[in-house]
């Protein structure tokens, strides 16, 4: 069997990440796996033949460029002749690209469309006849997490729908957590994207300026890259916290960060999985999270492998903070419950589900 995965990129963020691993899943199951990039990034482990498109995207991209690239799409499709195409890319592209791809590069094609973001649901408020065409000829509609499956039921054919949530390869990620690391001090965690539009990362600043664990010796690392990065190395300045607060660039692992984080925050405004959350409690750390539409109730325990706060109030972060950095005891507990709650997210489950909808 011939699978394409389509990606925006092989890096940078989870929904990369998640295609990345979809491939290594893919192939270990024994199917044929070539990977489409529409951007020329490549940092995560991957399987398969690659055709990257963003290598000519680089090159130029005009308005011609890019409706060459869908023909050399359609092209690339039909002489591999696919069995089925993966389509893992965002749905904010513009509407003659998505009409380019999805009704004439996919056409006759077996399409499964991966919804990875809850943002997708105001997307097709903003233009539900669009967008319900656009999806209407889907093989599957899959979403990767149960209340993400739950939002966009009401706008798609449900017998289309499905839920199969991302994989992790917590073997991998172990591994990739004992390499060799130099930061002596504990520090809690932020690792993503630097975007405040998604993922508010003023509040988990301002909660750590608020909780003054910065006195005890604890640090806050934030991992990653994003247009809002300068903003937030400004809040830092203005709150006069800057010589505890350190920024790392995009690194292509991060898992030896999340193995020596006393925590990892997540305080999103959205989601749609929530990977990092995962990737954390595989190498057997706790995690801090607000419970966003969708994502992490799926994945935290709350008081069991880490704790989940229900609104944004900064208050409340300081004290769940001030809990991580303060209380051994309360963290020893956590970290003894984290490795066994991801289990269910584990490459080798996941690809059932996978296998069973290819071969259905």
């Amino acid at each position: 069997m011939k699978i394409c995965i389509i990606t925006p990129s092989l890096g940078l963020g989870g929904a990369e990440r998640a295609a990345a691993v979809q491939s290594i899943m893919l192939s270990e199951l024994g199917y044929q796996v070539h990977i489409v990039l529409i951007s020329n990034v490549i940092s995560f482990d991957f399987k398969g033949e690659l055709y990257n498109l963003g290598a000519l995207k680089d090159k130029s991209n005009t308005f011609f460029d890019k409706v060459k690239r869908v023909f050399l799409l359609k092209e690339y499709l039909k002489k591999n002749n696919f069995d089925f195409v993966i389509d893992n890319r965002l749905r904010t592209n513009s509407v003659i690209n998505e009409v380019g791809i999805c009704k004439y590069a996919y056409r006759n094609f077996k399409v499964l469309y991966v919804i990875h973001s809850s943002s997708y649901k105001n997307e097709i408020k903003e233009n539900l006849f669009l967008k319900k065409w656009l999806l209407r000829d889907a093989y599957k509609i899959i979403t990767v997490t149960k209340s993400l499956l739950d939002l966009i039921k009401p706008f798609h054919d449900n017998e289309k729908m499905k839920c199969i949530e991302n994989a992790v390869d917590v073997e991998s990620i172990r591994l990739k957590g004992d390499q060799k690391f130099n930061i002596s001090f504990p520090y809690i965690l932020f690792c993503g994207r630097l975007e405040e539009k998604c993922k508010n990362i003023s509040l988990l600043i301002k909660g750590y300026a608020k909780s003054k664990v910065y006195k005890e010796g604890v640090k806050l690392i934030i991992l990653g890259e994003g247009p809002d990065k300068r903003a937030y190395e400004e809040l830092v300045i203005s709150l006069k916290i800057k010589e505890h607060v350190h920024f790392k660039p995009f690194t292509i692992n991060p898992f030896v960060y999340m193995k020596h984080a006393l925590c990892l925050t997540l305080t999103s405004f959205y989601e749609g999985f929530g990977l990092v959350l995962i990737e954390a409690l595989a190498l057997e750390t706790p995690v801090i999270a607000i419970n966003c539409e969708t994502g992490p109730s799926e994945i935290i325990e709350h008081n069991i492998n880490g704790i989940m706060l229900e609104t944004y109030n900064l208050s409340e972060l300081s004290n769940a903070l001030k809990l991580i950095a303060n209380d051994a005891e309360k963290v020893s507990e956590f970290r003894k419950n984290t490795l066994v709650s991801v289990q269910k997210f584990d490459i080798k489950n996941i690809s059932k589900k996978w296998k069973a909808i290819l071969e259905d």
